[in-house]
C-alpha cells in the first residue's frame, strides 16, 4: 500500500523546482559520490589495507551486485511504501555505508559496505525517474530528467577535486576521511528528502486492482516499442562499458600519455556528462525522443571510433568529451522514452527491470573486453566491437512512433 496521500503544495510549479533540486542533489551524492568515488580512492585503500589488485577489483563488483539487485527489488519496495520513501531511505543507506567505509579494517566488511553503497545508489535513482515524470509531463520530462541526472556528472567533478585535496592533506589515511565526508554529505541530502520529497499521487494510475506483474510481462512480450527499447538498453550497456572501463588504460598503454594526462580524461568525463544531460533532455522535448536518441547513438559510436583513428592526446580528449556528452544524454533520453510509452504507475517496475538488463550487458561487455585485450594485446579490438554494437542500435528504434501528448 502507498503511504498516506501527501498534501500537495498550492503552487505546483514552485514545488516542482524543489523536486528537481532534490533530484539533482540525490544523484550528485548517492550516484556521483557512491558509485564513482572509489575510482579515485581505491589506490590509497589498497595500500593502507594491504590488499591485492584482484581483491580491490571486487569492490567494484560489490557495488555493481548491490546496484543490480536493487534495480529489480526497489520497484517492489516502492509499491509497498511509495516512491519518495524508497528514494530517501536508499539515499540514507548509501550515506551510512560510505561513512562506515571510513572505519573499515578488513576486506570482508569492505565488500559488504560496497554492496550496500550500490544498493542505495540504485534505490535512489530508479524510483526517482517515475517520481519526476509524475510531476512533469510526457512532453517536457526530458529536460526535467536531464537536469536531475546531471547531478551525477557534477558529483564526479566534485570527487575529482575534493578527494585528491583530502588525500594530500591527510596522507595514507586520507581515503577514510574522504569516505566519511562524502557519506555525511549524502546523509544531509537524505534528511532533506525525508521532509521535502513527495510523489504526485494525482498523476498515478489508480487501477490498483490490476496485477502489476501480469501487466509488466504482457508489455515485455507484446509491446514491440518496449521490447526494442530494452534491446537497445542491453546493447548500449554491453558496448559502452568496453570503452568506459579501459579508456584510461588505453591512453597510458597504447597512446603513451602520462598518468597526469590520462587523469585529465576523468575530469573531461564529468564536465561533459553534465552538459550532455541538459542538452539531450531539453532538445528531445522539442525535436522528439526517437530522432535525438538515434543521433546520440550514432555520435556515441563515432566517439569510440575516433579514439582508434586519432591516436594522440588531442584525439583522445575529443573522443572522451564526445563520448561522455552523448552517453549521459542517451541515458536521459532512454529514461524519458520509458516515460513516454509506459503508464506512470508501471514505470518503476519496468525501469527497474531495464536497469537490471542494462547491468547484465555491462557485466558481459567488460568481461569480453578484458578477454579480447588479453587475446590480441590491444584495446583496438574491443573498442571496434563496442562501436559496432552501439552503431547497430538505431535499427531497433526505426519502428518506434513518437509520443508527444501531455500526461
Amino acid at each position: 500500500m502507498h503511504s498516506p496521500r501527501p498534501e500537495i503544495p498550492s503552487y505546483r510549479e514552485t514545488y516542482f523546482i524543489v523536486i528537481l533540486v532534490l533530484g539533482f542533489l540525490i544523484q550528485l551524492t548517492s550516484l556521483g559520490f557512491g558509485r564513482f568515488a572509489y575510482t579515485v580512492l581505491l589506490p590509497s585503500m589498497k595500500t593502507d589495507l594491504g590488499l591485492s589488485n584482484t581483491l580491490m577489483g571486487f569492490f567494484q563488483v560489490g557495488i555493481l551486485a548491490g546496484y543490480l539487485l536493487f534495480a529489480y527489488l526497489c520497484s517492489i519496495f516502492a509499491k509497498r511504501w511509495g516512491l519518495s520513501i524508497v528514494v530517501a531511505v536508499s539515499c540514507a543507506l548509501a550515506g551510512l555505508a560510505m561513512m562506515a567505509l571510513g572505519f573499515v579494517s578488513s576486506f570482508s566488511f569492505c565488500l559488504i559496505l560496497a554492496f550496500l553503497v550500490g544498493s542505495g545508489a540504485a534505490g535512489a535513482y530508479i524510483p526517482l525517474v517515475p517520481l519526476i515524470i509524475g510531476w512533469s509531463s510526457v512532453r517536457w520530462s526530458g529536460g526535467a530528467i536531464g537536469f536531475a541526472l546531471s547531478g551525477t556528472g557534477v558529483g564526479i567533478i566534485v570527487v575529482g577535486y575534493l578527494a585528491p585535496f583530502i588525500l594530500s592533506r591527510f596522507g595514507l589515511m586520507g581515503w577514510r576521511y574522504a569516505w566519511i565526508i562524502l557519506g555525511a554529505g549524502t546523509l544531509l541530502v537524505a534528511l532533506a528528502s525525508f521532509f521535502l520529497l513527495k510523489e504526485n499521487l494525482s498523476a498515478m494510475d489508480m487501477q490498483t486492482h490490476q496485477n502489476t506483474r501480469d501487466f509488466t510481462m504482457k508489455m515485455l512480450y507484446r509491446d514491440p516499442s518496449l521490447r526494442n527499447l530494452l534491446i537497445v538498453y542491453l546493447l548500449v550497456g554491453f558496448g559502452y562499458i568496453m570503452y568506459g572501463t579501459f579508456i584510461v588504460a588505453y591512453a597510458v598503454e597504447e597512446i603513451g600519455l602520462s598518468g597526469k594526462e590520462a587523469g585529465l580524461i576523468w575530469s573531461v568525463f564529468g564536465l561533459f556528462a553534465v552538459a550532455g544531460c541538459f542538452f539531450w533532455g531539453m532538445v528531445s522535448d522539442h525535436l522528439g525522443r526517437k530522432s535525438m536518441t538515434i543521433v546520440s547513438l550514432l555520435l556515441l559510436s563515432a566517439s569510440i571510433l575516433l579514439s582508434i583513428l586519432w591516436k594522440d592526446k588531442t584525439g583522445l580528449l575529443i573522443s572522451a568529451a564526445l563520448f561522455s556528452f552523448t552517453f549521459n544524454g542517451l541515458i536521459t533520453l532512454i529514461a524519458s522514452m520509458f516515460g513516454d510509452y509506459i503508464p506512470i504507475s508501471k514505470i518503476g517496475r519496468i525501469f527497474g527491470i531495464s536497469t537490471l538488463i542494462h547491468g547484465v550487458g555491462q557485466a558481459a561487455g567488460v568481461a569480453l573486453a578484458g578477454y579480447l585485450k588479453d587475446l590480441t594485446a590491444t584495446f583496438v579490438v574491443p573498442f571496434l566491437l563496442s562501436a559496432l554494437i552501439i552503431g547497430i542500435c538505431p535499427v531497433f528504434l526505426l519502428s518506434l512512433k513518437e509520443r508527444k501528448g501531455r500526461r
